[in-house]
């Protein structure tokens, strides 16, 4: 993998070195492989409908759908009432939520026998808490082959950092980067060095988001809808299309997450404050659950708003200020084999900024200043932004008492709409940064219907996954250009963006996925995925960007092919588990891609399909009673190699340019480039402390260089700077308090492009830095105070001024934010 790469090679072998070493210690720190560890039951994620009730009956229920052995004495449920549990999730999961708040907790044994002992006798092999380790991260369903490289940020870590936007949430992950300013509006997400918006999948309850425009965020979703975000890095699971760099699934909390034990009504206040920027969050939620019907509802509704940002270089962020408003519901009807849920969520934002929602500071110039004095200058650079975004999704899970079938029903929607206004009308502003006025909407349309049976072959226990897929994009354009207002051939100034073409994008679909156990801790799952894509154009409004002479052409066009993919796992023993996965995924050219022109650009519909080659390994460590009794050590190291061909680029540098001597398309495909890297994370979890180290390390190669595919081998400008996260906490349990610290520190990059010639790359080098938080949690368990939490969180302690890699702007100065909320 690493040879002939010179001096990148060797940091990279430094840095695998280094993460080994770190292993070896957590190995040594804790038990032998072999000897007693935390045990964990086989299961992959299914549908649970569990009403709240007694909890014997309860127990019955989920005996039912997860199919375990559960052992107990009866005695020891007698009196107790679960919560129930409702949604998508694997057995530890559903059974870690079921018991939630009964005083009963469990241990697993050979060949997945739950046994349910009280909460006060927690041994060492007790799982309700041996995969919630991190502070910031659970690492999830560590023995289930399709999950075990997942990271899943839950609702505790959600409400404690306080983020703006669902990409800052995100940013302490190995091998995850928010790209940005300060502005949240203008975040998005890179991840292993795939930093384009196709590139990194979002969902919203199932639903698709997306949305692509010059500078702008991708995730216009309020974190605090949010109970959890799954992270799958890479493209290895048959289901999905594309998304190189990974998958980010975001799901809405519901009413069985809001429940108080043993109620079935309830409400939800939050009241959030921020010192810098003056920004205020207000929540409210209602909700409830029926358990004769199996029926349940959550209904709530969010703002959010601030004035300028202060930037630690002392600046207030000119045109920052903000202000969100979001809601969204849940319901669910849960009978018998039958379940049906029903999720719809939206925001809408009407915001004075920059063009470029990714820049910093926006100064106008001297000359500006003198000649029309700062508020008209400054005004003469801003734009009245007013973002709509809405989505609904629907899932319909049979599951009878039949292995053979259990089925699924998924149908979504989502749109993204942005409009943006000038706020000085009579100025020539170019088309390529929208013009005077101008629409832009993405609309998502999605079905799929999948079937999960389970068998024997000869003796062998096996899954087969079969699924079907839909998903469709119109995407549409408009501006108006005050400069063209009188020209016929420009449609007196409305058309569209030559650089913003509208056009729509249909996927069918099929995959399959088989899963085999060899019952010696050996599973393996390959799986295959087949892709039609049909591409179509609108013609431009303006004559001069449909001219046919000059090879506009927006007919149709069609990509299509197989997507393999194969992922097996270890079981070495209760501690370790080993895992790895390959996949060879396709991209088709999107809508921009092919249908952007100009006066002397042809569209690009000779464009192949992207296609990665991507690789992983890894290694799972946990281990229990290693510094005291009941703690828990966790560690996951991960090294991955993709391999990009025919990647997809616009058409600039005279050495690019030359190889069209007649007419230059908008895009062509690269030769291609790699990105490959390192991760560990290591976590500690007892009684009284938690802690938590994690790295990344990364680096990758074009052939040749985005202006010249012959030239010399340039530097993928993607690729984040070495980051490490450090954490350290301290639970005070007679005071239901929890005190934390987190470090996270950046090593500069300095490997970036150095075409002396052109230097393309939108990211400088930049410097390295540390920032350091600290927070505080109360979370009264019962009491006057019971049912409320309070949170005190200080982002960037020291004030320090850096400047992300990403970003190249001053980053937010210190933050101090608070946040009462109260559950009853």
């Amino acid at each position: 993998m690493m040879a002939g790469l010179g001096g990148r090679g060797r940091r990279l072998r430094r840095a695998l070195m280094m993460s080994v070493a770190v292993v070896a210690v957590a190995v040594a720190g804790g038990q032998l492989p072999g000897q007693p560890g935390i045990a964990v039951a086989r299961a992959a994620e299914r549908g649970y409908a569990v009403p709240a009730g007694p909890l014997a009956q309860a127990l019955q229920v989920f005996g039912q759908q997860s199919g375990l052995q559960i052992s107990y004495i009866p005695s020891l449920a007698a009196g107790r009432t679960s919560p129930g549990v409702t949604g998508e999730m694997d057995a530890i999961q559903a059974l870690v939520a079921l018991l939630e708040g009964t005083g009963v907790d469990f241990r697993t044994g050979e060949g997945g026998l739950v046994t349910l002992v009280p909460a006060a006798d927690q041994g060492q092999g007790q799982q309700s808490r041996a995969q919630k380790l991190d502070p910031v991260v659970v690492i999830s369903a560590l023995t289930d082959v399709r999950t075990i490289a997942t990271s899943t940020v839950d609702r505790e870590t959600i409400e404690r950092l306080q983020a703006s936007s669902v990409p800052e949430l995100l940013n302490d992950l190995p091998g995850v980067d928010l790209v940005g300013s300060a502005r949240p509006d203008g975040h998005s997400l890179n991840i292993w060095g795939f930093g384009d918006q196709e590139d990194v999948a979002i969902t919203l309850d199932g639903a698709d988001k997306s949305f692509e425009k010059y500078r702008q965020g991708t995730v216009f979703i309020e974190p605090e809808l949010v109970k959890e975000i799954t992270v799958d890095k890479g493209s290895f699971s048959p289901r999905g299309y594309g998304a190189f760099g990974g998958t980010v699934a975001l799901t809405t909390k519901s009413a069985s997450d809001m429940l108080l034990p043993g109620e079935n009504t309830g409400g939800f206040l939050k009241l959030g404050y921020g010192v810098n920027g003056k920004e205020w969050s207000r929540t409210t939620a209602l909700f409830g659950r029926d358990d004769d019907s199996g029926a349940e509802l959550l209904v709530s509704a969010t703002r959010r708003d601030n004035d300028k940002y202060r930037t630690a270089d002392g600046q207030k962020l000119n045109l920052s200020e903000g202000e969100l408003l979001s809601g969204h519901f849940k319901g669910s009807v849960a009978r018998e084999d039958h379940f049906l849920e029903l999720s719809g969520a939206m925001s809408t934002s009407d915001v004075l900024g920059p063009f470029a929602a990714k820049t910093g500071q926006i100064v106008p110039s001297d000359y500006q200043i003198d000649r029309y004095g700062f508020e008209q200058a400054l005004a003469r650079l801003t734009v009245r932004r007013q973002t709509d975004d809405r989505s609904l999704s629907g899932k319909y899970v049979y599951d009878p008492a039949d292995p053979l079938v259990r089925t699924t029903v998924q149908l979504s929607w989502s749109e993204t709409k942005q409009h943006d206004k000038r706020q000085v009308e009579d100025i020539s502003v170019n088309l390529g940064l929208g013009g005077n006025e101008s629409w832009l909407s993405y609309e998502n349309y999605g079905a799929e219907i999948y079937n999960e049976s389970r068998f024997a072959v000869g003796g062998l226990e096996t899954t087969l996954s079969i699924g079907a897929q839909v998903k469709h994009q119109d995407r549409d354009s408009m501006a108006y250009s005050w400069t063209d207002r009188n020209d016929p051939d420009r449609n007196y100034g409305h058309l569209q963006p030559y650089n913003i073409p509208a056009g729509t994008q249909t996927i069918y679909a099929g995959w399959m996925e088989y899963e085999v156990d060899f019952g010696n801790g050996l599973t393996v799952t390959p799986g295959l995925r087949y892709d039609h894509i049909r591409t179509d154009g609108v013609p431009n409004a303006a004559a001069d960007y449909s001219d046919p002479a000059k090879g506009h052409d927006y007919s149709a066009v069609v990509h299509k092919g197989f997507s393999p993919t194969l992922n097996a796992l270890y079981q070495v023993n209760d501690n370790l588990a080993l895992f790895g996965g390959l996949a060879y995924k396709l991209r088709a050219p999107l809508v921009d891609e092919i249908y952007e022109v100009g006066t002397n650009r042809s569209s690009a519909r000779q464009l192949e399909a992207e296609r990665a080659f991507e690789k992983r390994i890894g290694a799972v460590l946990t281990f229990g009673d290693v510094l005291e009794p009941k703690d828990k050590v966790l560690t996951r190291v991960q090294i991955y190699r993709n391999d990009v061909s025919d990647n997809i680029m616009r058409v600039f540098g005279s050495p690019n340019v030359g190889r069209y001597p007649d007419r230059v398309p908008s895009h062509h495909n690269l030769r291609g480039f790699y990105t490959q890297g390192v991760e560990l994370e290591a976590f500690y979890d007892s009684p009284l402390y938690i802690a938590g180290l994690s790295l990344a390390y990364a680096e990758g190669e074009h052939e040749g260089s985005v202006r010249d595919i012959y030239g010399a081998d340039q530097p993928v400008y993607d690729i984040a700077p070495f980051k490490l996260v450090a954490q350290f906490g301290r639970k005070i349990p007679e005071y239901d308090l929890l005190v934390g610290w987190k470090g996270l520190f950046v090593a500069g990059q300095d490997d970036v492009p150095d075409d002396a010639l052109i230097p393309y790359s939108p990211y400088p080098a930049s410097a390295g830095y540390g920032v350091h938080d600290v927070y505080v949690s109360w979370t009264p368990r019962d009491g006057l105070f019971g049912g409320a939490t309070a949170r005190l969180t200080v982002q960037n302690l020291f004030d320090k001024d850096y400047k992300a890699y990403f970003n190249g702007f001053s980053a937010k100065g210190r933050s101090v934010k608070a946040a009462v909320a109260y559950t009853f």
